[in-house]
């Protein structure tokens, strides 16, 4: 078990995700600056009308990126590690928990597993932003799941389900589902747009009725 101090909020952390934080109430304004000379982190946890979730993320603070007059702060974290939140203590301003870190069942081989993912991100990617994958996806595909469903924008269940998950091979074959139905839909909507675009026909070819004689 560990205490560290405990940021309850309506966000899912993923460990290896980027996180901008706006720090204005003065509980952890306090919690932020004692973390920042401790060079310590905290304890991020999704908590909501449905009440605050078991298991969470830590926070690593990567960049103190502005500090107001007003004390309130801009910080840029990274997630670090995932826990299990067994109680929330009180004495300080802020909270604290008492916690349990989570490791990962068994290691198995996922390769062709994160070739699926991976080729069904840029599928995602390509279909929403004519963009390209900008996470890692080389072998031997240590924690993609997490880099996968750290930058898509999944509902805060879906993403906490995902957290929660004990193995590399369960959140990937998650993912894999997510992914297939996220690519299907997306490229379905962009086949309607380019249609609409079009007023429904071919690029470069109108009805005789509606050219012009030149």
């Amino acid at each position: 078990m560990a205490d560290i101090p405990l940021f309850p909020l309506n966000i899912v952390l993923m460990p290896g995700a980027p996180q901008a934080l706006h720090i204005f109430e003065e509980r952890y304004k306090q919690m932020v600056n004692e973390c920042l000379e401790q060079g310590s982190e905290f304890g991020m946890v999704l908590s909501d009308e449905s009440g605050t979730r078991e298991v969470g993320c830590t926070a690593r603070i990567v960049e103190l990126v502005r500090r107001f007059e007003d004390g309130r702060m801009l910080i840029l974290v990274e997630g670090s590690r995932r826990f299990r939140l067994h109680n929330i203590l009180t004495g300080k301003p802020y909270y604290v928990g008492e916690i349990e870190y989570l490791e990962d069942e068994a290691e198995e081989d996922v390769s062709g597993l994160a070739e699926e993912c991976i080729a069904l991100l840029e599928r995602v990617v390509a279909a929403a932003t004519e963009g390209s994958v900008d996470i890692e996806v080389e072998p031997p595909y240590r924690n993609l799941s997490f880099a996968i469903a750290g930058r898509i924008d999944f509902d805060l269940d879906t993403r906490q389900e995902i957290l929660e998950l004990r193995s590399e091979r369960q959140r990937l074959e998650r993912l894999r589902e997510l992914l297939s139905e996220a690519a299907r839909k997306l490229e379905r909507e962009r086949k309607i747009r380019e249609k609409a675009e079009t007023n429904g026909y071919l690029r470069g070819w109108r009805p005789p009725e509606e050219r012009r004689e030149g």
